[in-house]
């Protein structure tokens, strides 16, 4: 006669180790993905503010916002640099942390530009939000959260979007290179219209990928979101900010 095992003993049966251990793991790609934005955070409030002139005395620009605002090609070169720099590092043990937060502290600053020049126009009237930077921000936070729920909650498996992605970010980037010589205005909110598209599926996919691989680098999961998070942010900010008569 076999005995049974006690109520007690099923109840306390351990979960799923693996699905214990991926918690964790999403739980630190979280923690450096959103210490990231605090940082960059922390970058673009210095270079707006830091040797800020008086502006009831008629003063220019902030000095890091008039540097970068004057030598875009300098600002495109931190910006590539510093991503390609904290991608070659990112399995390497403490470096990669401190690539990726070096990164986004460095972003923040070269952001500066585009935050200053949003709340002039703004200032002038006639674009899409009278607070472009703050709604652009909650506008960013709710499409990236939202994107974010919708794949953890139905726990689909988004690879597939891959290809597509790839495909979309290329066109994207031919565009922005072509509007460098165009300077149309209408071509750059089209542009900035797709790109949210874009990157919106680009939050999709990694999250999926986090999701199901069995990946083990937190720092390379939050260094994506976080490219994720400032395209998204860059796109939704150049639509509300946009002069629309």
């Amino acid at each position: 006669m076999t005995s049974r095992q006690p109520s007690s003993y099923v109840a306390s049966a351990p979960a799923n180790p693996k699905a214990a251990l991926r918690i964790d793991y999403l739980k630190k790609v979280y923690g450096l993905f959103t210490a990231s934005l605090v940082l960059s955070s922390i970058g673009a409030m210095c270079a707006l503010y830091i040797g800020a002139p008086d502006v009831e005395e008629g003063g220019a620009m902030p000095p890091l916002v008039e540097l970068f605002a004057a030598h875009p090609i300098l600002s495109m070169g931190i910006v590539f640099g510093v991503m390609f720099g904290a991608r070659a590092v990112r399995r390497v043990p403490g470096v990669n942390v401190v690539a990726l937060f070096g990164m986004a502290a460095l972003l923040g600053v070269t952001t500066a530009p585009a935050l200053y020049m949003a709340q002039v126009a703004a200032g002038l009237g006639g674009t899409l939000s009278s607070a472009p930077v703050r709604d652009t921000f909650i506008l960013t936070v709710l499409t990236f959260g939202s994107l974010t729920l919708g794949v953890l909650l139905t726990k689909e498996d988004l690879s597939f979007l891959a290809s597509g992605l790839v495909m979309g970010a290329m066109v994207v980037l031919g565009a922005m290179l072509l509007n460098v010589l165009l300077g149309s205005s209408l071509l750059g909110l089209a542009i900035a219209s797709v790109s949210v598209l874009v990157f919106g599926g680009y939050v999709l996919y990694n999250t999926s990928r986090l999701l199901h691989s069995n990946e083990e680098d937190p720092v390379g999961g939050a260094l994506d979101l976080y490219l994720n998070f400032i395209n998204l942010f860059s796109s939704i900010l150049q639509i509300l900010s946009g002069r629309h008569f």
